[in-house]
């Protein structure tokens, strides 16, 4: 019998943000729901992102392909095989919940037999309210997004954000909540029917952070400034301690929510007798800078600039858990990034897996075998600059292969490349390019060679 599939995925969910796996060094973050959730998984502890960010990142799932080395963020074609349309032709019944609207304008819900959308978050602003334009929301531009390009008095994402939502009251009212009420009412709809492949797109912990106000001050009980809903995608210098201190609580807030909220659907599936007849991955699309290296944000974005922030493990550290019918517990640093979701689900189904897939199944991890065979993992953006009309490739790259992390920076802004033993200094902190140069030319020099394999112009390389 087949089972049912469930991709819960939650975006710019830092892998320390989880209370099980540490917590990031400057917060408890309460996460108990998917803590417990982490006790009954295999837990990937060294999953890396490949394409960066959220669309491309999407894509590698769906396709099993890695994206970076030929195309950047662009709408996934409507013809492509992918991970849906495949299951679809096994039988499943394919849906698509989300409020992470980039989907809608990348054609995803194309691959699927239904999907639903719930609007408005970030800067979707879906309905016009022209009589009453936003409001100001962080007096000093310096430390909230302003989009590269935006012009004078034009509104902010923040600002877009809460005009578009201010009828909020409840917690009810946030985004995760009601996507997880979209979904458990899914399921009182489909329990009982084929099997089915279900994606469910949380855009939260993605800014603006704007959790209720007791979930917050469980992080920050004490502050009288201006709502931080949104990082300045720029320097961390630009905030007080206080107004730091903020941003990362109401970042903790939302993890909390969206915790509560993803336990939920997990209840839902187990009081309905399901639970353990489904695949049940969590997944993370990429971090977030929230102080750490003097950063705020995922990349530089200003109103005269727009590039890649090196790659750091804030960024590139992926949540990964994978709830498996049969399989035991465990935890695993073997190096995984997204490509590998698509052979991995259609290998635990029965299906075969298309010859030109790139990633790799992990279903032989998940049933018990361990590898220690070394695996290169990429992570970078391929993207439009502010210094450029054209794609580049790859931008500012890290590269790991589970022991050592080389973090590459470029022109026109160039700093010198650092290396990281991460078997050991899992969070980056000591430089040892000087030490150990062997190394560093060993990661570069296989990463080259990786990229030229998989056909990336001589741009990237």
């Amino acid at each position: 019998m087949l089972p049912n599939v469930v991709v819960l995925v939650s975006d710019t969910l830092r892998w320390d943000a989880l209370g099980i796996n540490g917590g990031p060094g400057w917060l408890d973050i309460k996460t108990p729901e998917l803590d417990r959730f982490a006790r009954e998984s295999v837990c990937f502890d060294d999953a890396r992102v490949s394409s960066f960010p959220t669309i491309p990142m999407r894509t590698d799932c769906f396709t099993g392909k890695f994206g970076h080395p030929r195309y950047g963020w662009q709408p996934i074609p409507s013809d492509m095989l992918t991970l849906p349309r495949i299951l679809a032709s096994k039988g499943y019944n394919t849906q698509l919940l989300a409020d992470t609207t980039h989907l809608l304008r990348a054609n995803f819900w194309r691959h699927f037999n239904h999907f639903d959308f719930i609007r408005g978050q970030e800067g979707d602003a879906h309905v016009s309210r022209t009589n009453s334009p936003p409001k100001r929301i962080i007096s000093d531009l310096s430390k909230t997004r302003v989009e590269y390009g935006r012009g004078e008095g034009q509104p902010t994402i923040s600002e877009i954000h809460a005009h578009t939502n201010s009828w909020w009251r409840y917690e009810s009212d946030r985004f995760s909540s009601r996507l997880a009420d979209r979904v458990c009412h899914w399921l009182e709809d489909n329990w009982r029917g084929p099997p089915f492949f279900l994606w469910v797109d949380f855009f939260d912990v993605h800014e603006p952070w704007d959790p209720p106000e007791y979930l917050w001050r469980m992080y920050q009980p004490v502050y009288k400034g201006e709502p931080m809903i949104q990082p300045n995608y720029h320097s961390a210098s630009a905030y007080s301690s206080e107004e730091l201190a903020n941003l990362r609580a109401r970042y903790a807030g939302e993890v909390t929510l969206v915790s509560k909220n993803i336990g939920r659907i997990i209840r839902m599936m187990e009081d309905m007798g399901i639970l353990d007849k489904t695949i049940v991955t969590i997944l993370s699309d990429h971090g977030t800078y929230l102080g750490e290296r003097g950063r705020t944000g995922k990349s530089l974005i200003t109103p005269k600039k727009f590039d890649a922030f090196p790659h750091h493990t804030e960024l590139t550290h992926l949540v990964w858990m994978m709830r498996v019918p049969g399989s035991e517990p465990k935890h695993t640093r073997y190096v995984v990034q997204p490509p590998d979701l698509f052979p991995t689900i259609l290998d635990l189904c029965g299906i075969s897996i298309p010859s030109d897939t790139e990633g790799v199944s992990l279903s032989p991890l998940i049933r018990g075998e361990d590898s220690d065979q070394p695996r290169l993992a990429i992570s970078t953006s391929t993207m439009v600059t502010h210094h450029s009309n054209r794609l580049m490739y790859c931008r500012k790259p890290a590269v790991t292969d589970g022991k050592w992390t080389l973090v590459l920076q470029e022109p026109p802004d160039p700093q010198p490349p650092q290396l990281f033993h991460v078997s050991e200094d899992p969070k980056e902190q000591e430089d040892l390019i000087d030490q150990k140069p062997q190394e560093a030319r060993r990661l570069y020099s296989e990463m080259l060679s990786w990229l030229a394999e998989k056909g990336a112009p001589k741009a990237a390389l």
